[in-house]
């Protein structure tokens, strides 16, 4: 077997033991997620030299957090930082949830670090979720990461990535209901758990958020004895152009004004999370002495790609891809689709997770279409297609369900014709589906994993 063979082979044990521990991320049972604590992460890390000491970046909220994840990285990464990158979910692999300078962990390098903490008889109960942080800061130890971007998994306080040693800067998101069984019923419990983050002095990146939610965010910044920035306040930005493939705009932070950015994520909401991650990153430098260079953010914010994230996989006929769960992020979905101008007519193509408000999601993005296709993602923890017809129905849409999300797509097509737009969105399960039927990607799915 050769070594590439080797490496592959290995993953796909990896993975297959990794997935058996189980956790909340793998059932969607809240009574999992109720009982977390990070006490014995934190043990472990004391235990073992704290792998997760390095210059850090935290991201939490309930929408944006993963772009703005990616896009700090990406601009420390050109200002010559060695960086590790930690975000979930994942799209097609396991591995991608843990970058290195931009780049997936190989095959056998994640199934090394894997078997570590799978044969240590301390991790014993450990969830996927859990595992598969830890490894990620073994690994970013074994190559001597001096920089990390750590994206929450959910909620904030009890988040396994809460358990990192220290943090130069923390990020809070945009608030929305979410999780509601675990986090709490309103935007303030839920903005109080994801605000727990915040632990000890450092600076503190607010993004344009609700008051209610930003009002928990300024208490507990307070008690912390950090520093509150609020992007609103702090940042300003003009646009200069925007279309289907990128948009270029001016941004004045209270360091810098950057002229002429370019990125290729698109729509109102890339440009506030473009400017969280500019000032997350001035931020973080500054703490340790240094200045953010400006052809860093340029370089930075210009290669920063983010898969599955209003993604155009073809263009004739146009087919556009979105992980969205929230009303908020298929409002922010919406509002893209209009600055943008996809083409009319427009087929939606939905599959969502159970548990989410599949109702509120629904009224949101009846005003892109009225011509919907349901259909479930390969997930146990998806919603019927008929749930989710249903709800796009009962308030005026036009729904009909598919078996699958490859099925759904050639269904949209023949609904909608050969000037049709088809728009995946939903679940980052029925994302990866329309990626890995349109691009041909081989995911964990295909190499019999998930």
């Amino acid at each position: 077997m050769v070594a590439d063979e080797a490496g592959l082979h290995g993953y796909i044990e990896a993975v297959r033991a990794l997935l058996a521990r189980g956790g909340f991320e793998r059932t969607g049972n809240a009574a999992e997620a109720r009982k977390w604590d990070i006490a014995h992460i934190t043990a472990y890390l004391e235990g073992r030299g704290r792998p997760d000491r390095r210059h850090t970046v935290h991201v939490a909220g309930s929408k944006g957090k993963g772009s703005v994840a990616t896009l700090t990285e990406s601009i420390l990464r050109a200002a010559g930082k060695h960086t590790l990158l930690l975000t979930s979910p994942d799209l097609h692999q396991a591995r991608e949830r843990v970058a290195i300078d931009g780049a997936p962990i190989e095959y056998g390098t994640f199934a090394q670090h894997a078997r570590i903490l799978l044969d240590d008889p301390a991790t014993q109960g450990w969830s996927y979720f859990e595992l598969l942080t830890v490894l990620g800061w073994l690994a970013g130890a074994d190559v001597g990461c001096d920089w990390q971007v750590l994206e929450v998994g959910l909620g904030g306080r009890l988040d396994t990535t809460n358990a990192v040693a220290s943090k130069e800067v923390a990020v809070i998101m945009p608030i929305d209901l979410e999780h509601t069984a675990i986090l709490g019923d309103t935007i303030p419990e839920i903005a109080r758990a994801k605000a727990g983050i915040i632990t000890g002095p450092c600076e503190v990146v607010t993004a344009p958020m609700r008051e209610s939610a930003l009002d928990v965010v300024r208490a507990r910044t307070r008690e912390a004895g950090a520093v509150l920035h609020a992007v609103p306040e702090e940042c300003a930005i003009r646009v200069v152009s925007q279309n289907l493939e990128e948009q270029r705009f001016d941004l004045r932070t209270p360091l810098a004004t950057y002229r002429g950015l370019q990125s290729s994520l698109v729509g109102p909401h890339q440009r506030e999370n473009i400017a969280t991650a500019v000032r997350s990153a001035e931020l973080a430098l500054e703490r340790t002495g240094e200045a953010l260079p400006a052809d860093a953010v340029a370089r930075g914010v210009r290669a920063a790609r983010l898969a599955g994230r209003f993604e155009v996989l073809r263009r004739s006929p146009l087919l556009i891809v979105d992980g969205l769960h929230t009303p908020l992020a298929a409002r922010r979905f919406r509002d893209t689709v209009e600055a943008v101008g996809v083409p009319r007519p427009r087929v939606l193509v939905v599959g969502m997770l159970a548990g989410r408000d599949i109702e509120a999601v629904a009224r949101e993005l009846l005003a892109v279409t009225d011509t919907i296709i349901a259909a479930p993602p390969a997930s146990p923890r998806a919603a019927p297609a008929v749930e989710v017809a249903r709800a796009f129905s009962s308030q005026g849409g036009l729904a009909q369900t598919a078996p699958d999300v490859p099925s759904a797509i050639e269904r949209a097509r023949e609904v909608g014709g050969d000037r049709a737009s088809v728009l995946v969105v939903g679940s980052l399960y029925t994302v990866a589906e329309a990626r890995e039927a349109i691009l041909g990607i081989t995911g964990d799915h295909a190499l019999g994993l998930r």
